[in-house]
C-alpha cells in the first residue's frame, strides 16, 4: 500500500476473536469498531482518566457514520498467540495485571453507574440485575492476555471496553483469573496463582472465600457466550470450539472447577500462604497493594470490594 508523504504508517492489529483485521494504527491513534453504545463508553474512559486513572485509552471520537471509533495508542507489548511463554509462567505478570484492575475499579467506584445504557450483556455479572446499586461498578469484563498493554512486563493499560457493564469487583477478578491463572486445570500451579492474582489485586477473606463459585458462574457465561456466537455461525468461534475439543471440553472443565471448589478456598484463604496481601509495595506492579479494611468504607469502593464482600491453555472457549 503506498502512503502520501506525511502520512502516518499504518499497521493492522490484532483485533482479538471479535475484530480481526478491523483494527488499524495510524501514527498514535488506533481506529477500530466502534460498539453501538460508543458516546456512553467514551464518556466513561474519560471519566476514568479525570478520577486519575491512566491505564485506558483515550477516546477520541467516532466516525463513518458512527461505525467506527478512534482512539489514542498505547505504547507496550501485548500478549497475542501465539501466547509467549511469560503469559502464564511469571508471576509478577499476574501480580501486575492484579494491581491493575485494582485501580481500575477505585477509579470505577467514584463513578456512577448508568443502567440505562445499552452495555453488552454477554459476558456481563447474572447478578448485576439483582444486586444493590452502591455495590457495582463498571467492570470490564473482558481483560484477556490480548487486552492488557505491558512494559517490562508490568500491566499499565486495559484495552477493549467493548464488553464493559455494571457488575460486583469480584465479577472481574473472576474474569481475569479464568483468562490469566489460568483456571484451565492443565498445569500444578492453580492455586498458587490464584494466590498471586488475589495478593495483587488486595482480595480480602471474604473475597476470597466467594471467589472459586463466581469463577464458576463466569464460567457458565463464557459458554453461554460461546454458545450464542457458535448457533449464529461464527466461523471464528466454530473453529475455535472445534480446536479447544467441543462441548464436552466445557463439561469437564465445568466439572472440575465444581469439584475443586473448595480445594481453591482453602488456597486462597491458607494463612501460611496469605502472609502477603498486607498493604506493601511490589517491586513489579509498582504500586501499593491495599490493605484490607475492617468494615468502614474508607477508601471509596463499594462495601464488598474489600471489607467483607485462548490458546486452549487457557480453557475451552473465551
Amino acid at each position: 500500500m503506498s502512503r502520501e508523504p506525511g502520512e502516518p504508517d499504518v499497521e493492522v492489529l490484532h483485533g482479538g476473536m471479535d475484530n480481526a483485521g478491523a483494527v488499524v494504527r495510524r501514527g498514535d491513534t488506533v481506529e477500530r469498531p466502534a460498539p453501538p453504545h460508543a458516546a456512553a463508553l467514551h464518556a466513561h474512559l474519560r471519566a476514568l482518566a479525570a478520577q486519575g486513572f491512566d491505564g485506558a485509552p483515550t477516546p477520541l471520537g467516532t466516525f463513518d457514520g458512527g461505525r467506527r471509533e478512534r482512539l489514542g495508542h498505547i505504547e507496550g507489548e501485548v500478549a497475542v498467540p501465539p501466547f509467549p511463554a511469560w503469559t502464564w509462567s511469571d508471576d509478577g505478570v499476574l501480580r501486575s495485571v492484579g494491581a491493575l484492575l485494582r485501580r481500575l475499579h477505585r477509579a470505577s467506584a467514584a463513578l456512577p453507574v448508568d443502567r440505562g445504557v445499552p452495555w453488552r450483556t454477554g459476558l456481563a455479572d447474572p447478578e448485576a440485575d439483582t444486586a444493590p446499586a452502591d455495590s457495582l461498578i463498571l467492570c470490564h469484563n473482558d481483560v484477556c492476555p490480548e487486552n492488557v498493554v505491558f512494559r517490562d512486563r508490568v500491566a499499565t493499560a486495559f484495552i477493549d471496553f467493548d464488553q464493559a457493564a455494571p457488575g460486583r469487583p469480584l465479577w472481574d477478578v473472576a474474569m481475569v483469573a479464568r483468562y490469566w491463572v489460568p483456571m484451565s486445570g492443565e498445569g500444578p500451579r492453580t492455586i498458587d496463582r490464584l494466590r498471586v492474582l488475589a495478593d495483587g489485586y488486595g482480595l480480602d477473606a471474604g473475597g476470597r472465600a466467594a471467589l472459586p463459585r463466581t469463577i464458576e458462574q463466569a464460567a457458565a457465561v463464557a459458554r453461554a457466550f460461546s454458545a450464542r456466537r457458535v448457533r449464529d455461525g461464527d466461523p471464528v468461534y466454530v473453529r475455535a470450539l472445534a480446536a479447544r475439543g467441543g462441548w464436552e471440553s466445557w463439561d469437564r472443565h465445568q466439572a472440575w472447577l465444581a469439584a475443586h471448589r473448595r480445594t481453591f478456598a482453602d488456597g486462597l484463604l491458607d494463612s501460611r500462604n496469605h502472609s502477603r496481601s498486607g498493604s506493601r509495595t511490589d517491586s513489579r506492579a509498582g504500586s501499593p497493594t491495599p490493605r484490607s479494611g475492617t468494615g468502614s468504607r474508607t477508601d471509596g469502593l463499594p462495601d464488598g470490594l474489600t471489607d467483607s464482600r485462548q490458546n486452549s491453555r487457557r480453557g475451552p472457549g473465551r
